[in-house]
């Protein structure tokens, strides 16, 4: 028979999940194989106790009776005839197409919630491609590969995690290949394995073969040049076929890297690469065009910046303008390109309905310190035209960062009280990958940054000269409490998903709600408050233990890189 590959995609935790058991046993089997879960606990408490005040608020009599009722019923319906594989599951599964090998594609959360179907997979086709994509950390990596693991089969581990960690990954995390780079230089070669029968693997031209126990790591190399547009572009014919469906929202990549450095963020070392590489205007055109024939809606770009270089992204707004492209898409984008009037509301005629911006910090010391070469005034700015022009708001923030104190923790809530976007998302500061240059030797030194060893934990701790982990949870309840109660912006965590749907003037209903949710269920809050100071006093005694061994303390100092917990919207 001929070789054929499943593609798994996903993250270990769903929103759909079928019942608390499942994320439960999904968690746990993660906690035993991570590391210092403390500091990840008590985050997941917070966003769980936000989560089930709002679904108790929605059974609640005075919810039937709310004028905000009908407003929120339609917000957050099911998305099923927006919702679509992941971008990696289809670039894949394209690569492998022209590659003439069969395939099938399921993601961790189907086959974990499912045995039956998980063995029929697993028995029929011969390598596994697990994506990593969308991964955390190697504790939820390790249970994840146990789960595809069979006598005879061969499992390969690809994607950003892969990439960002594949120094700290040994063969006991249960991969017999680990891919790191470009897919579309490493498919190739990848299939030329398969067909031998797993016996001949030789690199992309460029690229390299390192051996690790029972593990071998391929590296793929870099693309010559800078244009991206040789590159396959993914097929979503084709995942439409296979699914037997069809896909009104499409996800695509135009950009690898990122030609800014900020402390903090691994986007400008994905792929195994430090050099920003790009599409050009018009090969977007030419394969948007082709995406809305085929009756695409929407396009999610996840790109870490779509708004550079500014002459592309002038040429493809005129180029859609001038076809009259009835496609609406989404962006990540930085605030000093927003903040400049015309090409918002350039962005706005061309199609664009929501761009999330890395706000960060509302204290100027902070954003200096992080490297964003962008000022509190252009952030303003940004979120004040993106409401000007019609486009939803999406802004990202981070406490803590290594220098900030509670003043400019402050400073960052007064942002948020000034200038709300639609929605927020708050996050800890997070080291969970080596190499960023925050954790450089030179800034750690600089800040009196210690860190525990990334790589088994999706938030390590860590402490600096201005503050610690320990302190970050409750500045960060503080604060979102603060938001919700005062009716400035959505919870990004709770009100994401479902964003397409954002109309401007459903803003004022869905903050009530928001409120309303918040305050209603006082004997929700004063038990998750109870095991949340349980939780702090475990974290407190852990971090004391782990960052008072040398042993267990970061001393690694090799190019890599990292990035914060937002929720997922990159490949």
């Amino acid at each position: 028979m001929a070789p054929r590959v499943l593609i798994v995609t996903g993250s270990l935790l769903t929103a759909d999940e079928p019942s608390l058991w499942s994320a439960l046993g999904k968690q746990l089997g993660a906690l035993r194989s991570g590391s210092g879960a403390w500091l990840d606990l008590q985050a997941k408490l917070d966003l769980g106790e936000r989560l089930i005040g709002m679904r108790l608020e929605r059974t609640s009599h005075r919810y039937r009776r709310a004028s905000y009722r009908a407003t929120v019923d339609r917000y957050l319906a099911p998305l099923e005839d927006l919702e679509g594989p992941e971008l990696t599951e289809v670039a894949l599964a394209t690569l492998l197409d022209r590659e003439g090998l069969e395939f099938d594609a399921a993601t961790y959360a189907e086959l974990y919630a499912d045995p039956d179907r998980r063995a029929q997979l697993l028995d029929r086709n011969d390598v596994v491609f697990a994506s990593s994509t969308l991964l955390r950390d190697l504790g939820e990596v390790t249970p994840m590969l146990a789960m595809l693991r069979r006598p005879g089969n061969k499992v390969v581990v690809g994607g950003a995690l892969a990439g960002l960690l594949h120094r700290q990954w040994v063969d006991d995390v249960g991969a017999d290949l680990l891919a790191v780079g470009y897919g579309e230089l490493l498919v190739p070669a990848l299939a030329a394995w398969i067909r031998s029968n797993f016996t001949e693997l030789s690199p992309p031209l460029g690229g390299r073969l390192e051996v690790r126990g029972n593990m071998v790591v391929v590296h793929s190399g870099t693309p010559e040049g800078r244009s991206l547009d040789h590159l396959p572009t993914p097929d979503w014919g084709l995942a439409e076929r296979y699914h037997r469906r069809r896909y009104r929202l499409v996800k695509y990549e135009s950009v690898r890297g990122c030609p800014y450095r900020c402390e903090f963020c691994n986007y400008p070392f994905l792929f195994d690469d430090t050099r920003f590489r790009y599409r050009s205007a018009e090969q977007i055109d030419a394969d948007w065009q082709v995406l809305e024939a085929g009756g695409a809606e929407y396009v999610s770009c996840l790109d870490s910046l779509f708004t550079m270089p500014r002459r592309r992204l002038k040429e493809l707004c005129s180029r859609l303008v001038a076809r009259h492209s009835r496609l609406k898409w989404i962006c990540y984008a930085r605030a000093d390109d927003l903040a400049d009037a015309d090409t918002a509301q350039r962005m706005a005629e061309a199609g664009c309905v929501q761009v999330h911006i890395g706000i960060e910090s509302g204290s100027q010391a902070v954003l200096d310190a992080m490297n964003k070469v962008v000022t509190v005034e252009a952030n303003h700015q940004a979120v004040e035209n993106c409401r000007r022009f019609g486009i939803t708001s999406f802004a990202t923030l981070i406490v803590g960062f290594p220098g900030s104190t509670l003043a400019d923790e402050e400073a960052t809530l007064a942002f948020l009280r000034a200038s709300p976007p639609d929605l927020h998302y708050l996050a800890a500061f997070n080291t969970r990958f080596e190499g960023v240059p925050i954790l450089s030797a030179e800034r750690r030194a600089a800040t009196g940054l210690v860190v525990q060893p990334a790589g088994r934990s999706g938030q390590p701790y860590w402490r600096h000269q201005t503050m610690s982990c320990t302190e970050v949870g409750s500045i960060l309840r503080e604060h979102s409490r603060a938001v919700r109660l005062e009716r400035r912006s959505l919870d990004g965590g709770l009100f994401l998903a479902n964003s397409l749907r954002f109309r401007p003037e459903d803003r004022a209903a869905l903050l009530e709600f928001q409120r309303d949710a918040a305050v209603h269920h006082p004997w929700l809050a004063g038990a998750v408050g109870q095991l949340q100071r349980w939780i702090q006093g475990r974290l407190e005694l852990d971090v004391e233990r782990v960052l008072a061994e040398p042993s267990r303390v970061f001393t690694l100092d090799h190019g890599g890189s990292g990035v914060q917990g937002v929720p997922n919207a990159h490949p």
